[in-house]
């Protein structure tokens, strides 16, 4: 009787820590999923982060060529005005000499008689 139930006991012993393994690599399985979703997840996040900070620097260097060319249009504009006005006192003064040269040419036409 004893060593019977020795052996029922082992029986016993045996599916108990059957059922607890097959559970404890269920376990196990479970957890090598999660982690690996966790790694995924973080190159995810990884990738994203880099893509963001790409994106900022461009960003920044995009802001910083746009005020560039800000500062250049004004310059343009600014020099555009003064040659604008250079050219308008050039218009001014040919239109003055051109009358300075008829009023010459009348001078020179003149008969010298009328005199």
């Amino acid at each position: 009787m004893k060593d019977s139930l020795k052996r029922i006991l082992k029986v016993i012993g045996h599916a108990f820590t059957a059922a607890v393994h097959e559970r404890l690599d269920h376990v196990d399985h479970a957890l090598d999923l999660v982690i690996d979703q966790n790694n995924r997840m973080a190159r995810t996040q990884t990738a994203l982060l880099q893509s963001s900070i790409h994106q900022v620097n461009v960003l920044n260097r995009l802001q910083a060529d746009l005020s560039g060319l800000r500062r250049g249009v004004e310059r343009i504009e600014d020099k555009s005005g003064k040659v604008t006005a250079a050219l308008d006192r050039a218009m001014a003064d040919v239109s003055e000499l051109t009358e300075i040269a008829g009023g010459q040419k009348e001078l020179l036409e003149a008969d010298p008689s009328d005199e």
